[in-house]
């Protein structure tokens, strides 16, 4: 019974790309705590706040946000959010894998057509899989070829959809979001756009990049977006922001929403206090430490290295060879991983550096010097 499990594990430590849990150990550059705020003071003092707090609640939902795991935490969270974001209602999962798994099964429908960047986050996939919808990918931040799909579709689909990545969380790069906007316009399509590893880093007070297209075009009427809260807000979970009929919709539709239990109510906490930091005088500070660092790991690693932000993506080609180079930077103390297919492309297998406001430049310098050499063997 199960060979092909055997087999599978086989066949993935011969290529290259078996898996293995490692615990953290050296430097960090590899998690997307961008703002180094994951031992921040501040969060651990909220928590230890909530948790002595008898009036505060249970340390468990209990149950799913239908029936009684629904509470003030969740609630003051999704309200906050809403202000923060500019929406006219947010609603809040666990994990950002669930959110987007649920945007793409419940809002596109049968009939409806869904347009996607290739290169989008595998919840984004899983939920395509999913969906009742048609759905269809185009080359990666080619607004030629999304135009060209959206030609083709607009008198046959119900409704388009069209799902991109502020910034893509492999190669780092933005996509372009007014060119995206102006074709939804043109087309009358909407947009789902992941801000995973824009919030709290990118735009106005850390609020994505979408934010600049939402205050231009007064709202959602044509938008839905994304914040994962487990990367520079460094916590957990997603806040999905729309319009009220849109999150009315997902509330009474969304099988991912009402069949799971709802978060932790200290976990709101932790996301609502995290999005005050972020948005305060102490979150710009550090967003303009990483904008420094980026531009000075830029300058050491050269311009082949990424596109000058926070993800650095260091392209090794082969499988093993990643890992090789991985292992030789690890012993050194620096806490990187290689990243394979199906991660990524064929051929592309990488290294990506995440860079974090905590780092010192002393920490890349000593990076670059031992990456050189690593690589050089």
């Amino acid at each position: 019974m199960l060979v092909h499990v055997k087999n599978a594990l086989t066949q993935l430590e011969a290529k290259g790309r078996y898996r293995s849990l490692t615990l953290p150990c050296g430097v960090d550059l590899s998690s997307n705590d961008y703002l180094g705020m994951a031992g921040h003071p501040a969060l651990r003092e909220a928590a230890i706040a909530y948790f002595e707090d008898q009036k505060a609640g249970d340390v468990g939902a209990g149950g799913s946000r239908l029936l009684r795991g629904h509470t003030r935490a969740h609630q003051e969270l999704e309200a906050y959010a809403a202000e923060v974001f500019g929406a006219e209602r947010t609603l809040f999962f666990a994990t950002g894998f669930q959110a987007n798994y649920a945007i793409l099964t419940t809002l596109p429908v049968r009939g409806d057509v869904v347009l996607y960047d290739e290169h989008v986050h595998a919840s984004t996939r899983d939920g395509l899989v999913a969906s009742r919808a048609k759905s269809f990918k185009f080359r990666h931040n080619d607004m030629n070829a999304l135009e060209d799909l959206l030609k083709r579709q607009r008198e046959k689909a119900q409704n388009i959809w069209v799902c991109a990545e502020s910034v893509y969380s492999m190669d780092g790069d933005q996509a372009p979001l007014s060119e995206l906007y102006d074709l939804a316009e043109r087309y009358d399509a909407m947009l789902i756009i992941d801000e995973a590893h824009a919030t709290g880093v990118l735009g106005e007070g850390g609020r994505g990049l979408a934010y600049d297209a939402i205050i231009k075009n007064h709202g959602y009427d044509r938008l839905v977006t994304l914040h994962t809260c487990g990367k520079a807000m460094a916590i957990a979970g997603a806040i999905i922001c729309a319009r009220d009929d849109i999150i009315e919709y997902m509330i009474n539709t969304s099988r991912p929403f009402i069949f799971s239990t709802a978060p932790m109510p200290v976990q709101a906490v932790l996301v609502h206090k995290s999005l005050g930091i972020i948005l305060s005088t102490e979150g710009g500070g550090r967003r303009q430490s990483l904008v420094k660092l980026c531009r000075y790991t830029q300058q050491l690693l050269g311009d082949g290295a990424g596109h000058g932000g926070h993800i650095v993506p260091l392209i090794l080609g082969e499988d093993a060879f990643a890992v090789e180079v991985a292992g030789r930077l690890q012993k050194h103390g620096f806490d990187i991983r290689a990243i394979r297919p199906p991660t990524v492309p064929e051929g592309t297998a990488r290294l990506r550096l995440s860079l974090s406001a905590k780092l010192k430049r002393q920490n890349i310098e000593e990076f670059a010097s031992v990456y050189k050499s690593a690589i050089s063997k």
